[in-house]
């Protein structure tokens, strides 16, 4: 895989607020491999993960979100070069939720694979053979 090693959708952040260890043990593992890759969060995601928490949870992502290795990933808006958002859209109407729906398409252009609670989502948009880790 080059760019981005794992891409961090909605509902694998809410898992890393609510404790669940899959997420932290990859930043670990990556952190291990001393390997030249990042965590994608696409910002999207961002958004409905602060959606979902209440004010006192924040601080959890804020952390996650200082690891050198975490990049949050904004799509091009420039109507004129490299528009992002119809692609996105589209992936979106696949996966049948805007987080997923960008996590999908910064997985298919990082060549990723998806860390999510939701995997039926992304595979709606990636297909089944898409590298998938479900929290």
């Amino acid at each position: 895989m080059t760019g981005h090693y794992w891409v961090l959708d909605s509902g694998a952040l809410m898992a890393y607020v609510q404790g669940v260890e899959t997420v932290g043990e990859i930043l670990v593992d990556l952190a291990d491999a001393d390997i030249d890759a990042t965590v994608a969060i696409p910002v999207t995601c961002l958004l409905e993960a602060y959606s979902q928490l209440h004010h006192d949870e924040h601080e959890l992502l804020r952390m996650l979100r200082r690891n050198p290795a975490i990049r949050t990933v904004m799509p091009s808006t420039d109507s004129d070069r490299g528009d992002d958002c119809p692609m996105i859209g589209g992936m979106a109407r696949r996966a049948g939720r805007l987080g997923a729906g960008h996590a999908a398409f910064v997985a298919l252009t990082s060549a990723a694979a998806v860390i999510t609670s939701r995997a039926d989502q992304i595979r709606a948009a990636l297909g089944d053979e898409w590298e998938i880790i479900e929290v």
